[in-house]
């Protein structure tokens, strides 16, 4: 394509499509500033590859048009700032230090338990298993392994109290 001929398609597609274009990115953006500056740089870059126009002219524009406005929506997306929770969802030393603090006085909790206990705890919270399949592996009824789980329960709470007030 010779220089007179690109010159008269880029004219062409000036002529007939400015106003449309500056329209449309005015009713995309809402400033008219920033529809300028759209509508300028979609003509810059048909100056620049009028070339590339290979089908419909029209299409072409359209198709660089909708490239701009894709291109400024990227780089003016609104960032909501993340919450100071989500920042780093690792634990941090002093709550690394307090959980295992916690699993150590359990453990020492879970020692002073009896034998039949520390099993029936082991396999309710451990293992998930129920209360009426512990039943039958215990040889005691459901509802009694249920007030073992209490008591038990109970007896733990009372020892990890007694733990944390005197170290």
């Amino acid at each position: 394509m010779d220089s007179s001929e690109r010159q008269r398609q880029i004219e062409a597609l000036f002529r007939g499509y400015a106003r449309g274009v500056g329209s449309y990115a005015l009713a995309r953006v809402g400033d008219p500033q920033v529809a300028e500056t759209i509508v300028s740089n979609v003509f810059l870059i048909v100056v620049r590859r009028i070339e590339q126009c290979r089908s419909s002219p029209a299409a072409w524009l359209w198709s660089i048009v909708r490239s701009e406005l894709a291109r400024y929506f990227r780089q003016h997306r609104p960032m909501a700032p993340l919450p100071a929770t989500c920042l780093d969802p690792a634990p941090r030393p002093p709550e690394i230090a307090e959980g295992l603090e916690m699993q150590s006085r359990m453990r020492q909790a879970l020692e002073r338990l009896t034998e039949e206990q520390q099993r029936i705890v082991y396999l309710k919270f451990f293992l998930d298993v129920p209360n009426t399949q512990i039943a039958g592996e215990l040889g005691l009824s459901a509802s009694n392994v249920g007030v073992i789980v209490h008591r038990t329960l109970a007896r733990l709470r009372e020892l990890m109290e007694t733990r944390s007030s005197n170290p």
